[in-house]
């Protein structure tokens, strides 16, 4: 009886630390949302366009530094963790830092090439960015945030890795807490008129601050252990195996995300786009949150028959849940032009092309999840690589044709080939059992 109190006590107190560390995600992700709210609020429309386009740009460069190595340190340094081998532990994070130096080269080569394009227009860069000092100054602060955030996810994974979920739990908000503190600052120091340059400096300053803080919270020697040359190369080829597809995924499924705000540039217009945005951010919340919770259900499931019941069980919930959801086509035009003020009004029709793109990703996110459930990252990286490819060739005509309208059809109509992949191989897999192979499962080990 006694026993079985503790065991109860045990499983309680795991369930309060699961509960704190989602709380804190969901309050990380939440102060993001607050944060660019409160950013469009006080700048002006052609500032809000540029830090749209920076918002953008830090994105792509995060995803680059980070190298997919929020995944594969939970896989290889919790195992080893566990078996107490401090020399694997180093082997792995000296590996990783090498893949994270090296991502950083990229990134740095990605945007110098941008730098240059500006002065030498016969090479026009990707965003082809005016060559102006102002300009030159983000682009540095692109690179600066991108490599600070993937830092920031990095040492997430370290924690997770450890099972520290107490201490992430106090960490994680950090960096939305430090960035609208900074902005306080900047406000309180000038209420006239907040600049580009001081919601952009609060911006990258919040993730390297959080890193200041993780070494005073969780003091990490094992940084400092020395690894052999033939080990930490192993690891380098280990990690970067164990994700290469889950890398591509990523690295496309943002491209597709912000394709439409990379490519109207500084189009006059490009302000309200990002306004009609900046509400999408509430849904990357219910994303993630729904990966959280249907992923460990997904993980232990065994045949094609699992599958179909817990499909129909969170469908049944999840159908509901988005119909609950149409009034906000309602809330949010009302909402736009009373937070940024009538020079918006142009957002609400831009807004209402979005919101349905976005609801319907809700509906199609349990079959993404199921894909890593069945350990199928290829998959992954091919239907990322589908929205991808059909955001190129609809932006490419929709855009020049109907400027900030087009990219918002855009945005909803590049979607569906991915999604249209997704139910052929579900609708096969339900029906044979059989997952489809379209490319070797097993990773280099």
């Amino acid at each position: 009886m006694f026993e079985r109190a503790l065991s109860l006590i045990g499983d309680h107190r795991r369930l309060g630390k699961i509960a704190g560390l989602f709380l804190s995600r969901s309050f990380h992700s939440f102060s993001s949302l607050v944060f660019s709210l409160v950013v469009g609020k006080l700048l002006i429309v052609e500032e809000h366009g540029i830090y749209g386009q920076f918002v953008a740009q830090v994105t792509v460069i995060q995803a680059i530094t980070e190298a997919g190595l929020q995944y594969s340190l939970i896989r290889y340094l919790s195992r080893s963790l566990h078996h107490q081998n401090q020399q694997e532990v180093a082997s792995i994070l000296r590996a990783s830092l090498s893949l994270k130096f090296y991502a950083f080269l990229i990134a740095f080569i990605l945007i110098a090439s941008w730098a240059t394009a500006g002065f030498f227009p016969i090479l026009e860069g990707p965003l082809r960015l005016p060559g102006s000092p102002d300009h030159l100054t983000i682009l540095l602060m692109v690179l600066l945030s991108g490599f600070g955030m993937s830092i920031f996810s990095f040492l997430d994974a370290v924690l997770v890795s450890h099972q520290k979920y107490r201490e992430l739990a106090y960490w994680i908000p950090s960096t939305g807490v430090i960035r609208l503190a900074l902005l306080t600052f900047f406000y309180a120091s000038d209420p006239d008129h907040l600049t580009i340059e001081q919601a952009l400096f609060a911006f990258l300053a919040g993730p390297y601050i959080s890193v200041a803080i993780f070494f005073m919270i969780f003091p990490a020697s094992f940084f400092e252990q020395k690894a052999e040359d033939h080990h930490r190369f192993h690891w380098i080829r280990q990690l970067f195996s164990y994700n290469r597809w889950l890398i591509a995924a990523s690295f496309f499924s943002i491209l597709s995300d912000w394709m439409e705000v990379l490519l109207l540039g500084q189009r006059p217009d490009a302000p309200f786009y990002h306004a009609a945005r900046i509400p999408m951010q509430g849904f990357l919340i219910l994303l993630a949150t729904m990966q959280s919770v249907i992923l460990p259900r997904f993980s232990v499931l065994e045949n094609a028959r699992d599958f179909a019941q817990n499909f129909k069980f969170i469908y049944k919930f999840l159908l509901p849940g988005v119909v609950l959801l149409l009034p906000g086509f309602w809330i949010f035009s009302w909402f736009l032009p009373f937070w940024y003020g009538n020079e918006y009004q142009l957002s609400i029709s831009v807004f209402w092309i979005l919101y349905p793109g976005f609801l319907l990703r809700l509906l199609f996110a349990p079959l993404g999840t199921a894909l890593l459930a069945l350990d199928r990252p290829a998959i992954v990286g091919i239907e990322a690589g589908l929205r991808m490819i059909a955001g190129v060739v609809t932006n490419s005509f929709l855009i020049p044709a109907y400027g900030i309208h087009g990219a918002a059809w855009s945005s909803l109509i590049a979607q569906t080939p991915g999604w249209i992949f997704l139910i052929v191989l579900f609708y096969r897999y339900l029906r044979t059992g059989v997952f489809p192979e379209l490319l070797p499962r097993k990773l280099v080990e």
